[in-house]
């Protein structure tokens, strides 16, 4: 394939990817605009920050349940579907008063993104592009984009003085534009989507071999464990940072920028090299990276010091999500759709768990709890080797 109809090729993603940058801004815009929220509807911040919650629910539902769709309907007709459901909710938004309402809208607008984010996997594992390592790569890389976004387009907002609803407007317009995109190049130009032969969804006729069902089960347990590693830096460590290093507000929310940043630079980078080098050697050298750098970042206390070893760490966790999802998912030529479902389930099984971990550890010892996400990391090693030296010995 030449270098021309590569990029086509990817272009025609385009609406997939956007379908994963969308969805962070879907519930990131929550955080800066609580305190208006808050004084507009009369609820406490601790309430409405449950919105958060309701949205992760639906979404880890729709991503582990929208497979089963396939048995009766098209990628693309679940998509169109699912974002016109998403645009009129986003719209209803603005009018909401009360509180269930807005948890039973963020639910449902969390299922209809999962379900999208499914579609938009299967669509990509599916792609005539055959470096799938890169292609999920750029694929996943739109995530922590949006994870930036979302909060730059509603901060905007309030500084400029305008009323926080209408950022349920924007958000709308974003989603109205890629659902666009969607019906454009992928039932324009991919007309065998509009009639795609439905898939019956079958454990059974899935996993065939015993060797890549052993292959496929480390892969989905080295991404449990690697979830759990990089939540505990993303979510815990602003907290950490806050009551045992003493950081200022805006010192421990740019440490989580830094991680964030040096995540999207990983996968750039990977990008890059995937395909070059093998998928398990790229994801075992991160994993050291983000082990070393991680068992250090418990015990540095200097502010560039820590700077340096939250920004290793997200290097070290760049490539392994994504190199993880698209060598397990791709194990078998069919049920793609089926393997995806369950490598997010066992993603998101670690991003639920970690919390409760911290929680738990933090109750005890404060230090111990930022060392979890080195134990995990440690631990995804280790199931990252296993993994090489068994396709070693059986294929």
């Amino acid at each position: 394939m030449n270098n021309k109809n590569s990029i086509k090729d990817y272009a025609g993603e385009i609406p997939n990817f956007l379908s994963v940058f969308i969805t962070p801004i879907y519930f990131m815009t929550v955080g800066p605009m609580l305190l208006e929220m808050s004084a507009d509807t009369g609820f406490g911040t601790g309430n409405l920050g449950l919105i958060v919650t309701f949205f992760t629910i639906g979404l880890i539902l729709g991503q582990l349940t929208s497979v089963y769709f396939n048995r009766q309907f098209s990628k693309i007709r679940i998509i169109i579907f699912s974002y016109i459901i998403i645009i009129a909710l986003l719209v209803t938004l603005f009018f909401l008063k009360n509180l269930y309402l807005f948890y039973i809208v963020y639910f449902v607008v969390g299922y209809a993104a999962g379900l999208i984010w499914l579609q938009a996997t299967q669509y990509i594992l599916e792609s005539k592009i055959t470096n799938k390592d890169r292609l999920t790569t750029v694929f996943l890389s739109f995530y922590p984009v949006g994870n930036f976004t979302g909060p730059f387009i509603v901060s905007l907002l309030i500084k400029n003085g305008i009323y926080w609803r209408y950022n349920y407007f924007v958000t709308a317009g974003l989603a109205l534009i890629i659902l666009i995109l969607y019906v454009i190049l992928k039932t324009r130009y991919d007309r065998t989507a509009v009639f795609e032969e439905k898939e019956k969804i079958s454990f059974r006729a899935t996993f065939t071999d015993k060797r890549i069902n052993t292959i496929f089960t480390l892969g989905c347990i080295l991404l449990l464990f690697y979830a759990v590693s990089e939540t505990v830096i993303a979510a815990w460590a602003p907290t950490f940072l806050r009551t045992v290093r003493f950081f200022e507000i805006e010192m421990a929310s740019l440490a989580v920028s830094i991680f964030w940043m040096s995540i999207l630079a990983g996968r750039i980078v990977v990008s890059f090299i995937a395909g070059r080098i093998k998928t398990n050697y790229i994801m075992l050298t991160l994993s050291c990276i983000g082990f070393i750098s991680m068992a250090f970042l418990v015990f540095a206390k200097s502010l560039w010091a820590i700077f340096i070893l939250i920004g290793l760490s997200g290097l070290g966790c760049s490539g392994i999500v994504t190199l993880g999802i698209s060598s397990a998912s791709t194990v078998y030529e069919k049920g793609r759709g089926l393997l995806a479902s369950l490598v997010f389930g066992a993603v998101n099984t670690g991003l639920s768990a970690a919390p409760f971990i911290t929680k738990l550890i933090s109750s005890h010892n404060m230090l111990l709890s930022i060392a979890a996400a080195s134990i995990f990391m440690f631990l995804t090693g280790i199931f990252i080797l296993g993994k090489i030296l068994y396709e070693r010995k059986a294929l």
